[in-house]
């Protein structure tokens, strides 16, 4: 029995030793208290307060066999499973709701940035952003934050939001994403990669890119987004400069039409 799979169970609620005791007895099927703790390795002095438990969590049924020998049958994996996906769903939307309405009171204090730790936080916070763009999304990333999010960029697509921006290293985004000219060599400490992400102009995260583990900034503050958005959108004009050679009178033409892109 694999420790992974109890560590899960624990996750639904039960302590270590009733999910021991449900998972031992969806194993071995109809059993008595003896068998049970054999297999699960619950102490016998501990066994039958543990069934008694877990029958009453609607885990297991209990009846007395004709030696009056109490005989436990498990709920179905499926029954259980079921129950359990209705209840979070269920205390979900309650949270949700409730956090939500938090968020919406009044006089809350301004933040103008906040920083976003570890990976796991950094990948999810774009990916909601991604998820919730309306009209445009700015990136300039390289190749393995790029991978991470192409689900969610290949989908606000599908959905008609625009996706510009600028890669690094990555040989075929997709269209509205430009490869930067030569995998673009900067100054900061280690050569460590960095992204930034705008969505719709109202809300952007910026920092080093999420397989580097560090720190990553989110803010809502419209001088922070607009001059993220100008340094990437200057970037996409010089590079398709350097790419038409140097015709330097394409330049403001082209400035002109990445706004109207992506405010249209």
């Amino acid at each position: 029995m694999k420790d992974t799979m109890l560590d899960k169970l624990q996750k639904f609620g039960l302590n270590l030793y009733e999910a021991k005791a449900y998972a031992s007895l969806l194993k071995i099927g109809t059993s008595n208290a003896y068998k049970i703790s054999k297999e699960s390795g619950i102490p016998r002095a501990r066994i039958y307060d543990v069934l008694e438990s877990i029958t009453k969590r609607g885990l297991a049924m209990v009846e007395e066999s004709s030696e009056n020998v109490k005989i436990y049958t498990p709920v179905p994996s499926k029954i259980f499973l079921e129950k359990i996906k209705k209840e979070w769903e269920s205390d979900y939307e309650e949270v949700k709701s409730n956090l939500q309405d938090l968020e919406a009171e009044e006089n809350k204090q301004d933040i103008y940035v906040f920083t976003v730790k570890g990976k796991e936080n950094i990948v999810a916070y774009c990916r909601q952003l991604l998820n919730e763009a309306d009209q445009y999304v700015i990136i300039s990333m390289w190749n393995q934050m790029y991978e991470l999010l192409l689900p969610e960029l290949e989908e606000c697509k599908e959905r008609g939001c625009n996706v510009l921006g600028i890669s690094h290293d990555i040989k075929n985004p997709i269209e509205g994403i430009e490869k930067h000219f030569n995998s673009k060599i900067h100054n900061m400490p280690e050569n460590m990669h960095w992204f930034i992400l705008s969505a719709d102009g109202k809300k952007l995260l910026y920092g080093y890119s999420a397989e580097i583990d560090k720190d990553a900034f989110y803010t809502e503050d419209s001088s922070h987004i607009y001059l993220m958005e100008d340094y990437i959108l200057h970037d996409m004009v010089i590079n398709r400069l350097i790419e038409n050679k140097g015709d330097k009178d394409r330049m403001t033409q082209m400035m002109q039409e990445f706004v109207r892109k992506i405010k249209k």
